[in-house]
């Protein structure tokens, strides 16, 4: 599939695109694409957190079906990440807290289920510094 480094590409690509979308006023494509900017973190950070390469490694049976999730709370705790977001950093666990909200099935949402505010809210979310979703990911992926 994957490797480590093209998800990392992906997730900062996935930003971009999210935050283009925005600035044109496709609110629901930016907040979309702004749930795959997390999942694509996190799965780079799985592969550092393993020490693999490929995402999803090789393997087969039920342990495989669990690494191809779009689940992210499921993604976080592969990524070892719980103890990042929690109570011990209360800005970080509110972002993660609306971050993790997403799913992909919310490309099947309407037109105008997200106006500006909620975009933006999604985006910032994901991309403050110190404490958003995205910088914390990258610190160790």
């Amino acid at each position: 599939m994957a490797t480590r480094e093209q998800l990392k590409v992906l997730a900062q690509l996935r930003l971009q695109e999210a935050e283009a979308l925005f600035a044109a006023g496709f609110y629901d494509g930016c907040a979309y694409l702004c749930g795959y900017v997390v999942e694509l973190a996190l799965k780079a950070r799985i592969c550092a957190t393993l020490g693999i390469n490929e995402y999803p490694p090789e393997m087969k049976g039920q342990l495989r079906s669990a690494f191809r999730t779009h689940e992210l709370d499921d993604l976080k705790l592969l990524a070892g990440m719980g103890r990042e977001f929690s109570a011990s950093n209360p800005a970080l666990l509110t972002n993660w807290s609306v971050a993790s909200q997403w799913r992909p099935e919310r490309r099947y949402e309407p037109q105008g289920t997200y106006d500006r505010n909620g975009a933006e809210e999604i985006l910032n979310v994901i991309r403050t510094q110190p404490d958003g979703v995205l910088p914390c990911i990258s610190l160790h992926w």
